[in-house]
Formats: C-alpha cells, sequence, structure tokens
C-alpha cells in the first residue's frame, strides 16, 4: 500500500486529478499533461510541504500550540517543532473515506473525534470534481458534538511553474492587507500592502521575494468570489479562485523545501481565516452543534 492510501483518479476531456486517501489531498491535476498543480509523484511519495492538503479545523499556526476557548485553556500538540507551534490543523493525515466516485468526481468523508487541545467532534465532507470550468472542491465541516466550537480551514495546493522557476512567474493577488510575522512566523500585525514586497497587483515577476505571509481584504467579484492568478514562462495562466468563506490568502514562495520545491511551486493557499485564529478571532468561525460550514474553492488553467 501506499504510504498516502489508496488514490482516486477523475478525468474530464484533457483534465485529470488525483487524490489522495490520506488527508483528502490534491496529489495531481493537470490539463493536457500540463501541471496546474506541481505533483507529488511515485507510489511511495507523501506530501512535501503540506502539498494539496486539508486544513482543518484551522489552517496556519496556532503559535505555541496553545489557546483558549471560553474560560478554558487548550494545549494542542506542537507539529512544526522547529517554531514550536501546531500547524494546519489535525485531519491531512486522517484516512478519508470514499462516498461516491465517479469518472468526473469523487466525494470522501472523515470524522474528527477528540484530539489533545483538541476535544470537538466534527464531520467533514470534501468534494473535487472537473468540468468545463476546470476543477472545483468543496469542503463541508459540520459540529457533530454537544457544545459549540471554533473552527477555521483552508486548502493548501502548490501552483505549477513549468519553464522557470517562481522568481520568473507573475502573480497576482488584490489585497490590500498583509500580515507582519516575527522570526518564528507568528503574525504580529497587519499592514498596507500598497508599496511594498507584498502588493501583487502589478505585472512585475515575483523575483527574489520571499514570502511566507497571509493577504486579506480581498477583492470580491460580482459573484462574492476571490481570485489570484500566477502566470508561468510557459505563457499559460493558473487561476485560483475561492467563494464567499474564503477571507485569506497565504503565499509560500517555498524557500524552506527541499530539491526542486525550493522556489519550483508556489503555495498559495484560499484561507477562511487568519494565521494564530484560535487565538485571534480573525475570521474565526464559530459552529453550535449541528452547524454546517462550506468552503469552496477551484482552479482552471487559461
Amino acid at each position: 500500500m501506499s504510504p498516502v492510501g489508496r488514490l482516486f483518479e477523475i478525468v474530464h476531456g484533457d483534465q485529470r486529478a488525483v487524490i489522495t486517501e490520506a488527508g483528502a489531498s490534491l496529489r495531481a491535476y493537470e490539463v493536457g499533461r500540463r501541471p496546474v498543480v506541481e505533483p507529488f509523484d511515485g507510489f511511495d511519495t507523501a506530501p512535501v510541504g503540506c502539498q494539496g492538503e486539508i486544513l482543518a479545523p484551522w489552517p496556519n499556526r496556532t503559535v505555541d500550540g496553545s489557546w483558549m476557548w471560553g474560560r478554558t485553556g487548550h494545549q494542542l500538540w506542537i507539529t512544526e517543532p522547529e517554531r514550536g507551534h501546531a500547524l494546519h490543523g489535525l485531519v491531512r493525515t486522517l484516512a478519508w473515506t470514499p462516498v461516491e466516485a465517479e469518472p468526473e468526481r469523487v466525494e470522501l468523508e472523515t470524522t474528527l473525534l477528540a484530539h489533545p487541545g483538541w476535544p470537538f467532534p466534527l464531520h467533514l465532507v470534501v468534494s473535487y470534481a472537473l468540468g468545463p470550468a476546470g476543477l472545483s472542491a468543496r469542503l463541508i465541516a459540520t459540529n457533530i458534538g454537544r457544545s459549540s466550537c471554533p473552527y477555521g480551514a483552508a486548502a493548501h495546493p502548490y501552483l505549477a511553474v513549468p519553464g522557470g522557476t517562481v522568481d520568473e512567474a507573475v502573480l497576482r493577488i488584490r489585497a490590500a492587507t498583509w500580515m507582519a510575522t516575527d522570526d518564528r512566523l507568528a503574525p504580529v500585525e497587519r499592514r498596507a500592502t500598497a508599496g511594498t514586497p507584498y502588493d501583487f497587483g502589478g505585472s512585475d515577476p515575483v523575483g527574489t521575494r520571499e514570502v511566507d505571509n497571509a493577504l486579506t481584504d480581498l477583492e470580491r467579484g460580482p459573484d462574492g468570489r476571490v481570485e489570484a492568478t500566477l502566470s508561468a514562462p510557459d505563457g499559460r495562466t493558473t487561476v485560483v479562485w475561492g467563494g464567499s468563506s474564503v477571507r485569506w490568502w497565504q503565499l509560500f514562495t517555498g524557500d524552506a523545501l527541499p530539491g526542486r520545491w525550493r522556489r519550483g511551486a508556489l503555495a498559495l493557499e484560499p484561507m477562511t481565516c487568519g494565521p494564530n485564529a484560535l487565538n485571534t478571532g480573525d475570521d474565526l468561525v464559530v459552529l453550535e452543534p449541528g452547524d454546517r460550514h462550506q468552503l469552496t474553492w477551484g482552479l482552471r488553467l487559461d
């Protein structure tokens, strides 16, 4: 068996995507054999840098793994030991069970039970589908416990840059604010993007900018969606969109990753809440018993 369990392939025309049992991760997505996300190849290969994973019940970092809910303190396992934080939630290594598997669509589910530092049970269902508009994904979380619980989620695709590296790619994000961090990547304060290296509203390549930061105050289209684009050296542009629940983008240029992953792909993560949201409350959702939350996002190649 592969370290990531079963693989679920969906196809539409010249589009192909592969999703893993472990973490319901997007292992590959290509159009006409051109990768849209950088794949983690090989039967025995696991994700690098959380590639393609579902991040819940919080994305990004919970600083020191410590947080309060009401008057009760909680201590999560430290999963980023080099910085001392709890990183990217609790479901990215769980086994997800197929609910439906069709040629163009797959739906998987998992249940998150009580965990050190997280006493709230959740049921999660994720679907991936291919169609004329590209790849679309939907994550639905339901509070199956007896008390209210906080919640946030994200996806973690790494966008491919065929023909070069992140340095030559042109990234466009309409965001008025970025989150400054300290040397442990803990959030410090929001700052305006205008006139800073975190302003990606123009047509300049990413260049040598090293970024592992979140951006917010996003410009939305008439349909309530947010969009970001990455134009690669091969002349193709990848569009990442997020539905109405997406409030932040996390951008990571991959400088800390090994081998071909170092600046060889760009992580662009649609997030429903900000970094360290379990402590700051930035766009954190509160789910009452029986409440559901939906995150939608997708990719297309122009």
